[in-house]
């Protein structure tokens, strides 16, 4: 995740908002924002909190959540709107939920005619890919003091947080290139989703991990670690390496 892409974002909708003029639906008819990328869904579901309206839409094939300043809007309605910011492992405080992925917008419009270039700007996500910066060396952790089941890691986090410990299971997710990292996701079929302690996010630099390795993963546990801009986690695993 780009920090200034994000800071850059934020203040143009802090602008937005300080102006009065925060447009849920934008005027249509104007010519085409050739820059963005125009979306047009259905409305499968709305959740309105704290000044924002969170919409999981159904476009072709594809369903996904989409943020937009708070409006009302229909199940089953037709909403357009361009792409802008998207973030990935999005935590929204005021749900207490976590969104996987998810693009926020600053003005959708009812129908499958498109906002006015005006009231959406070009897309965040049409920038060109910055290159990957080579693999950093893996910082020397020592040796760890066991060896914990996911579940475990959650159940002894206090007496483990700023430790080095290591975890075995099977990745389930990759995000590369987040604040210099790549976010690794370990399961290892301990713990369940309702309970929130089924998997545990792991930092790492270390290059060449995949979707379905079984791994080792060795690093220094952190808790209650906030990043900013929702990356907040009560577990994670830092500076991790990892054995095949």
């Amino acid at each position: 995740m780009n920090r200034t892409r994000v800071i850059s974002w934020i203040a143009s909708m802090l602008l937005l908002f300080g102006s009065g003029q925060v447009y849920a639906y934008g005027k249509t008819g104007a010519a085409p924002n050739r820059d963005a990328i125009p979306h047009t869904g259905s409305v499968l579901e709305a959740i309105s909190t704290a000044g924002y309206t969170y919409i999981r839409v159904e476009e072709s094939s594809s369903v996904y959540w989409i943020a937009v300043p708070e409006t009302q809007v229909e199940v089953g309605e037709k909403i357009s709107f361009y792409e802008q910011m998207l973030m990935e492992n999005f935590t929204s405080k005021t749900l207490n939920r976590t969104f996987d992925r998810i693009l926020f917008v600053e003005a959708i419009s009812k129908g499958e005619a498109l906002p006015t270039k005006a009231h959406a700007q070009p897309s965040k996500n049409k920038q060109p890919p910055k290159p990957i910066a080579a693999p950093q060396p893996p910082v020397e952790l020592g040796d760890p003091v066991g060896r914990y089941t996911v579940e475990q890691v959650f159940e002894k986090k206090q007496e483990l947080s700023g430790r080095v410990i290591e975890v075995k299971g099977k990745v389930s997710k990759v995000s590369s290139q987040i604040m210099g990292r790549d976010w690794v996701h370990l399961e290892d079929g301990t713990g369940s989703k309702q309970a929130k302690n089924h998997k545990i996010i792991l930092r790492t630099t270390q290059a060449g991990i995949g979707v379905g390795d079984e791994v080792v993963a060795k690093g220094m546990l952190f808790t209650n670690k906030d990043f900013g801009y929702g990356y907040f986690y009560p577990v994670i695993l830092e500076d991790v390496v990892f054995n095949k």
